[in-house]
């Protein structure tokens, strides 16, 4: 294995980590966002629930301030994490246009060896051509 194979499974690898990591931000960003739909849900369940009991309405607004400030957390974590995402996706694009690189190169290495070694066919053909001609001439002189 020369050092353009071993360039392009290291580039193949590095790609499949990648793309893992791009999996685990956006199921990370899908469960923030979970946790944000039930927060709100939780908050819309104990605004209901305060509307008929006098002692839950008492605890209402301090309820409601800790998960409006959870909720800023949860959105900040997730446009954090969407942040994250879009740099490993960059990192996606350009590796992936490396391995393209790679590939052409190495296609480009063997399309030379095999027109290196046409050439090399050719020229003894025309040797052995050229040597037949030459014992034809020696026979007819």
């Amino acid at each position: 294995m020369n050092g353009l194979d071993q360039l392009l499974r290291l580039q193949k690898w590095t790609l499949d980590e990648k793309r893992r990591q791009a999996a685990d931000l956006t199921a990370l960003i899908e469960r923030l966002q979970g946790d944000i739909t039930k927060l709100d849900a939780d908050v819309a369940r104990e605004i209901e629930i305060a509307r008929t009991d006098l002692e839950a309405s008492r605890h209402l607004p301090g309820y409601r301030d800790m998960m409006s400030k959870r909720r800023e957390r949860l959105e900040q974590s997730v446009a954090d994490v969407t942040l994250e995402l879009e740099r490993v996706r960059e990192e996606i694009a350009e590796t992936f246009g490396d391995i393209k690189k790679t590939e052409q190169t190495i296609q480009n290495r063997q399309e030379r060896k095999r027109q290196a070694a046409a050439r090399r066919e050719q020229i003894a053909t025309d040797e052995m051509g050229l040597e037949q001609h030459r014992r034809k001439m020696k026979r007819e002189s």
